[in-house]
């Protein structure tokens, strides 16, 4: 399976083992005849972005019942086909790997390395999933700066069924939530029509269960990416033992990639 998008189930795994979801307050496509050129146009941005070597920069807001519950930003590094992700949650480090078919995650109690269970860390969101994922999409009528890059912003609308299979795995309690909203914007570069940023969103009403009713859960996630064929990823032994058909530790090289420094845009 290709290996684009991976920092998508990762980022939500993470955020459904603490709760899920809501979505953030957007401006309404601008509709217009084409959405299936603009659907197009971010699946050609994934496809183009899966062979690449890029870092990345995320922050990762949760809510229950309308109170905040955690804040936290995330890095990571994605050389094909291993993708590493580090962030704090609940004052705790996390950090795990996988390589778009297995995932390990570092033990923060024992601090063993162990491979990942019941979540979809491994289906990764290749092209051919964000296929079923997006039913349309359309461009917004402004574009903006992400850092140096000028980009036209794609908003999708995705279904809720996929999507909500892909990032809970089909099974916790992201599995059993009843999706309400969701919101997925691409910020493509109009130049190179590479992916530099991803806001993704979505609101989701729980059962508590035990006579605690409904309660509704948030999640918003922003990220943004560096490209560059200079980046290094280092796997560590364990994980690439725990790893089924592990491959060397730098991966696949990228050819004809310039160094890029997005900056922290706006």
């Amino acid at each position: 399976m290709k290996s684009m998008s991976r920092f998508l189930p990762l980022l939500f795994a993470c955020a459904l083992q603490v709760l899920p979801a809501r979505a953030e307050d957007d401006k309404k496509p601008d509709t217009q005849p084409g959405d299936d050129d603009v659907k197009q146009a971010i699946i050609d941005a994934i496809k183009l972005a899966e062979d690449k070597t890029y870092s990345f920069t995320g922050k990762l807001d949760v809510e229950a019942g309308g109170s905040p519950m955690l804040n936290t930003e995330m890095k990571g590094t994605h050389k094909k086909p291993y993708t590493r992700i580090v962030m704090d949650m609940m004052g705790q480090e996390m950090e795990m790997y996988t390589d778009g078919k297995s995932a390990v995650q570092m033990d923060p109690q024992t601090g063993q390395w162990k491979k990942t269970e019941g979540q979809n860390l491994g289906a990764t969101a290749d092209a051919e999933q964000m296929k079923k994922v997006i039913k349309s999409a359309t461009w917004d009528k402004s574009e903006s700066k992400v850092g140096s890059h000028v980009c036209r912003v794609a908003i999708a609308k995705v279904d809720k069924e996929e999507i909500k299979k892909l990032f809970a795995g089909g099974g916790g309690m992201g599995a059993q939530a009843k999706m309400k909203k969701s919101s997925l914007k691409f910020y493509i570069d109009k130049a190179t029509k590479k992916v530099y940023r991803i806001k993704i969103g979505m609101t989701l009403e729980m059962d508590m269960g035990g006579g605690g009713g409904a309660m509704e859960m948030a999640v918003t996630m922003d990220q943004r990416f560096t490209y560059s064929s200079k980046i290094k990823l280092e796997i560590p032994k364990e994980v690439s033992e725990l790893m089924k058909g592990g491959k060397d530790k730098d991966g696949d090289h990228d050819e004809d990639e310039e160094e890029e420094d997005e900056g922290s845009g706006k």
